[in-house]
Parts: C-alpha cells; structure tokens; sequence
C-alpha cells in the first residue's frame, strides 16, 4: 500500500523537575505521520531539549523531505533512508538525521501496523523483556536529599542499575555519588554520566576517584568527538567507558570503535536516522564485542534493545508518560516488550491539545 500523505507536527512540554538544570527547560518532540491508501498511520519523532530548536527540523521535513515519501510504499524504509541521507548530505548530519529519523519511526511503525504486529517483531525480536536503570531524576541542580531517595525508589522498584548525572562541579560529585552508594547499598550498579563538561585531567580524576565507589560506566565524561581522548580515559579508569547519544550515524560510531575507545555505545535512533540505522550500529557492536545501551526515548529504543544481541540496557526515562494512552509495563526492573501493532505509542487527546504548536 502506497503513502497518500504526510504531516509533520510538534509537541512542546515542560522538561521533568528532577531532571532539568534550569526552570525553564522544555522538550520538544518534532513528529511525522504518514498514511496509506488504506488510511493506517504510522507516527514517528525526534526530539529536542532544552533549548527548543525543533521548528529548524519541521522545515526541512516539510520543504525538503516529506513530499519524497507520496506513492512509496512503507517497505521501502531502507531504501528511503539511504535516499533522504543522500539527498541532504551537503546539508550535514544534524538537523538532517534528526528529519529523517523521525521519517524512519513512521515508515516502521506503519510497516508493522500493516501487518498487525508489534514493531519489535518486525525488527526481530529475540526477548520479551529488556534490563533497564533508573534515569531522569538526577539533575546535578537537584539537592542531594532528592537525589538521594529518587535513586533508592528506583532501587526499591526493581532496577539494579541507576543514573546520576555528574561534571558540573567535580569536589562535590565524589560525595553525592557516595551518599547514593550508600543508600542503596553495595548490590545495584551506578552509572555516571557528565554530559561532556569535563576537560581530559578533570575527566581522569574523577574517574578515578569514581572507581573506589564501584561505579559500573562514565558517559560522556569529555566532548563526544574526542576519539583520542575517550581511548585514554578507556585505557586509564577502571571503570567502562560509555558515550555516542551526539552521534549521527554509524559512520561517527566506527573510527570509536576501531580505536578501542568505547565499550559502550550509546545510539540514540532519534539522532542516528531511525531503526534502519540504530539496527547496523548494533551489528557493529555485535561484530567487536561490545555493549549497547540505547540512549533516552524508551518507548522506542524497547523495541530496539529486544531485536539487539548485545543490548544490556534501556534508559528509563520517564517524561513522556503523562502524554501517551498506554505506559510502559515494569516488573523486576525490566521493560516488558509491547505487544501492541507498531511501536505503540497513542498520545492523549489532551496532551494533543495542551501541546501541540499550532
């Protein structure tokens, strides 16, 4: 069945309090809906946070993008995305990748609604459910109490892992992180991750300072294009070394990867160009061995992570959960896989109204 039209849209919604640096902080999510003759949908996005940004990507879907997708059909994706990155590469691979990742969602998500399954089938499936930690309540602004019980409620819930977000100010990071050790005790893991605000020797001190409290990765300790310098923080802390969320495609991800520079990846298909591309990042880190822990945007990367032979985690990250009909289902600190057709996803007509940008 061939695609009769297209849609872009955005949603913006205040950022979660636990989250956020400043008061002020938002998400935007930058969508497309495409539809078959048959009149199904398929609905995908990308995101933008903090800082807005989204009416950027909504131009180049909408002069650029979308009118490539009339009289294809949904089976195509593969052969769309290798078209759309080629039809923007002059363009670079920011704004675009981000366009055409939520173009990828759709297409996906229309190909599995067609047939009636889940998009997690289609992808192929290989678990019912994916091991995930506790993220988004630690903001480096939150006072410690706050960090401290939003991290042991996470425990509580069944995660065995949880997410604190350090860099800002190093002196302090050491005993933040050591009153979360110790009010969760010595079992779940910690993982530390500093946003890219370290230099280098900063980076390879706190790391190692880090080490004592047992913490199980540092993400993004430094910038994210720094291949020498994540091959010597790898080489030197004893900890295993995570980032690739500001990665744009596989091609960022291989000169990391040959380099010895990451154990683990983190693609977020929201950036990366959709499941088309998430899916040979994964085979990447499956040919070398290493982990893959998708990053933000559970709801999709669920679907992702299950398909994946060495996905180890899936962000928890729940700020989407007041705008969809159906949640995500928890039992043990995993993410049951949705069974429902396509990706899932159903926002609320109320949060369709309180927040589209019209």
């Amino acid at each position: 069945m061939t695609i009769r039209a297209t849609q872009s849209w955005i949603l913006r919604f205040p950022s979660n309090r636990l989250a956020a640096e400043r008061s002020d902080e938002f998400f935007e999510l930058i969508g497309v809906t495409v539809r078959d003759d048959s009149g199904e949908e398929g609905t995908g996005w990308t995101f933008t946070s903090d800082y807005g940004g989204g009416e950027a990507v909504r131009a180049l879907l909408d002069t650029v993008l979308l009118d490539r997708l009339i009289g294809r059909e949904a089976d195509e994706v593969e052969v769309l995305n290798d078209e759309l990155f080629h039809r923007t590469h002059r363009l670079g691979h920011g704004i675009a990748s981000m366009a055409i990742s939520a173009i990828d969602v759709a297409l996906w998500d229309l190909r599995a609604r067609q047939r009636g399954v889940s998009l997690a089938f289609m992808l192929g499936q290989r678990r019912a459910s994916v091991p995930s930690y506790g993220s988004g309540k630690a903001s480096p602004s939150l006072p410690l109490d706050d960090l401290v019980r939003s991290s042991a409620e996470y425990v509580a819930a069944g995660f065995d892992a949880v997410k604190i977000r350090v860099g800002r100010q190093p002196d302090q990071d050491i005993a933040r992180v050591r009153a979360v050790r110790e009010a969760i005790g010595p079992g779940p893991r910690i993982l530390c991750d500093a946003n890219e605000r370290l230099s280098l020797p900063a980076a390879l001190w706190l790391g190692r300072q880090l080490g004592d409290l047992d913490i199980y990765w540092f993400e993004e300790p430094i910038l994210s294009q720094d291949i020498e310098g994540y091959r010597r923080l790898r080489a030197q802390l004893p900890m295993a070394v995570a980032s690739g969320e500001h990665f744009h495609s596989r091609r960022d991800f291989a000169p990391f990867v040959t380099a010895g520079a990451l154990d683990v990846l983190q693609p977020d298909l929201c950036f990366v160009g959709g499941f088309t591309e998430a899916l040979k990042i994964g085979e990447m880190a499956d040919m070398f061995g290493l982990a893959v822990a998708p990053h933000f945007m559970t709801v999709l990367h669920i679907h992702l992570a299950a398909a994946l032979p060495r996905a180890t985690y899936v962000e928890y990250y729940p700020f989407m959960d007041d705008l969809m009909e159906h949640g995500l289902e928890l039992r043990d600190g995993q993410i049951l896989v949705p069974d429902r057709p396509g990706h899932g996803v159903t926002f609320t007509p109320a949060a369709w109204d309180r927040y589209l940008v019209r």
